[in-house]
């Protein structure tokens, strides 16, 4: 009988481990999070720099993506300062479509707070220019200066605007602006686009239109406020201040 129930424990433990191994391999390999965060040990990616990673089919010159990452963080630290999010930050540069998709983002930042936080900030060669990858470090950097607690208060207009500020392209432009909204006639009530849901929602357009809305809302607040004024508004996040009595202060 003890033999028996020996037994039943084995196999048991043996299900239990067969089922974790299987949910291990599936989270590693096929979910987003999993596949970002183990790029480093992946044998399809090689580190051409420190915290930068490139898929090793790559043909874009090297020292090219180093001096495009080396501009942009120089314009980012002009914006804030300094910089902080270096040490937790990598750089996932790809032009393998079948690994693109992997991945799940062709140019976009992405947090994973397990086991400590990193930013992934994944540029496809489509999108490897100095303007997006100025704009995703912007992502990167607030994320690095606000505590856990503090990123979940800020809405989704105010991350995208931020980032705008670094990110010189035309289409987002005050001339664009002006345009679009019939100077100000038409335009998005920052409310309507605080969630993720709401701010990437609909086509291309609508999502730009939001985008624009965005930037002139931040160029407005930074043009009152400065470096200075969104210091210290991070640091009254980070104090537990709610957002819109900070940002309007």
């Amino acid at each position: 009988m003890k033999s028996k129930k020996r037994k039943s424990f084995l196999i048991i433990i043996i299900l239990v481990l067969v089922a974790l191994v299987a949910a291990a391999v599936y989270f590693f390999q096929f979910n987003q999070y999993g596949y970002i965060m183990t790029i480093p040990y992946r044998s399809a990616f090689t580190e051409i720099a420190d915290h930068v990673y490139i898929n090793k089919t790559n043909a874009r010159d090297h020292q090219e993506i180093l001096d495009l990452i080396k501009q942009a963080e120089e314009r980012d630290r002009s914006f804030w300062g300094d910089l902080r999010y270096l040490d937790e930050t990598f750089f996932i540069i790809c032009d393998d479509e079948n690994l693109i998709r992997k991945i799940g983002e062709d140019h976009a930042t992405v947090t994973i707070s397990f086991p400590s936080e990193k930013h992934y900030i994944c540029i496809s060669d489509e999108y490897l220019e100095l303007d997006i990858l100025a704009h995703e470090i912007t992502h990167a950097e607030l994320r690095a200066r606000l505590t856990a607690r503090a990123q979940g208060k800020v809405p989704t207009w105010f991350d995208e605007g931020l980032a705008l500020q670094n990110d010189y392209r035309e289409r987002y432009s005050e001339e664009q602006w002006i345009s679009q909204t019939g100077n100000g006639k038409n335009v998005i009530a920052s409310e309507d686009m605080d969630t993720p849901a709401e701010f990437y929602a609909g086509e291309a357009e609508d999502r730009r239109f939001r985008y624009l809305n965005a930037k002139h809302e931040l160029d407005r607040w930074m043009a009152a406020h400065g470096q200075q004024g969104l210091l210290e508004l991070i640091e009254k996040l980070n104090n537990g201040e709610d957002f819109d009595m900070a940002y309007g202060s």
